[in-house]
């Protein structure tokens, strides 16, 4: 796995300028996944010093994209009369969160820095976020609930920040992109807090989902018109989309592997530049079944377990169906 000391090595010591934006482009690529994203925060905190801190800065900042953010990178180092913040996050509705990003709560001493951002940017909606690396939080906590910032500011560890990423992953393959970019931002702005009633969504959101991916013994016998099943073809997701693309191409039963790699291949040669993982195809397939179920239908994918390998394929009275409409969508590979 590539360590961010290898990176900084390469482009060189990190500083405003060219180095900045090197390392910025660098780990900007979609490429990346979470996990590798996550051991260079890891490598970063751990070891805290310059150029790690800075290290740090860029690679919370960059995660603002994942979660659906317009991202602006900020300074390392601050100047007079200008706006030194590490970053800001703007949603597509307007809101702005400025980003004080921090390996550890030491020597954090005061809220005001942050509170002057906010203050000075003139939209409306601007709120502050911390996103600490280690330390105690309660200081800062204090500081906020004391402060005229209590309502404006927010704290996050980024562990706990990865998790929110993650968390829009699983649920993008079965709400959508747009649903799931408005949930998880949701989690990160300040919550007005009389009316509780967004965030009770948000859990009951996320239990159906997570229920309706693990829970693979109920069948309902419920056949499918060809009509009706057109019509719920035409409004699945893109990682949907591509999951049954990958199983139309199957001639049985195939092992989650085997449909990873495929759907890879029919993405790269369909120009599209996600990266397909096992998480993709675990949230499609019960993207899937929570749609049949809502609609009153059985589920058009069967599964089955072959020596403890979890096994897909579309079921044979719909096959013929799906393989025409992969091919009507252009997502047919084979020759």
């Amino acid at each position: 796995m590539v360590e961010i000391c290898d990176i900084i090595n390469l482009i060189g010591n990190l500083k405003d300028g060219v180095e900045a934006k090197k390392f910025r482009e660098f780990i900007g690529q979609s490429k990346w996944s979470l996990e590798q994203i996550k051991s260079w925060l890891d490598e970063c905190v751990e070891k805290g010093k310059d150029p790690y801190n800075k290290a740090f800065q860029d690679l919370v900042v960059s995660l603002g994209k994942r979660l659906g953010f317009k991202v602006e990178y900020g300074k390392y180092l601050g100047k007079a009369g200008e706006r030194n913040y590490d970053g800001i996050w703007r949603s597509y509705d307007g809101k702005i969160i400025v980003l004080e990003v921090k390996t550890s709560t030491w020597p954090i001493r005061s809220i005001n820095q942050l509170g002057k951002y906010i203050e000075e940017l003139p939209e409306e909606n601007v709120f502050g976020l911390y996103v600490i690396g280690k330390g105690d939080a309660q200081p800062l906590i204090e500081q906020i609930i004391g402060s005229k910032y209590k309502d404006k500011m927010r704290i996050i560890f980024y562990n706990d920040l990865i998790e929110i990423v993650s968390l829009k992953e699983k649920l993008e393959p079965v709400i959508g992109e747009k649903q799931a970019i408005e949930k998880v931002q949701s989690i990160l702005f300040p919550i007005e807090s009389i009316n509780l009633g967004n965030v009770v969504c948000l859990i009951i959101d996320i239990i159906a989902i997570e229920e309706s991916i693990e829970d693979e013994e109920v069948e309902d016998d419920r056949v499918w018109t060809e009509s009706e099943l057109i019509s719920c073809l035409k409004t699945v997701t893109l990682y949907q989309k591509l999951l049954l693309a990958a199983l139309a191409h199957m001639d049985d039963f195939a092992t989650i592997k085997e449909i990873v790699s495929l759907m890879n291949e029919i993405a790269k040669k369909c120009g599209i530049e996600d990266n397909i993982t096992y998480k993709h195809v675990r949230g499609a397939k019960g993207g899937i079944k929570l749609r049949c179920k809502n609609m009153g239908k059985e589920d058009i994918i069967e599964r089955k377990l072959d020596s403890e390998k979890r096994m897909l394929k579309i079921k044979e009275r719909y096959k013929q169906l799906i393989v025409d409409w992969v091919k009507n969508e252009r997502l047919w590979i084979k020759q």
